[in-house]
């Protein structure tokens, strides 16, 4: 089962921009 770290709710600019960046840190 896959876990996250952290949940972005919405898919718009905002949250494509902060999934993007979160990811580049590292998170999962």
């Amino acid at each position: 089962m896959r876990t996250a770290d952290i949940i972005v709710i919405g898919g718009g600019v905002i949250g494509c921009s902060t999934a993007y960046n979160l990811a580049k840190h590292g998170a999962k």
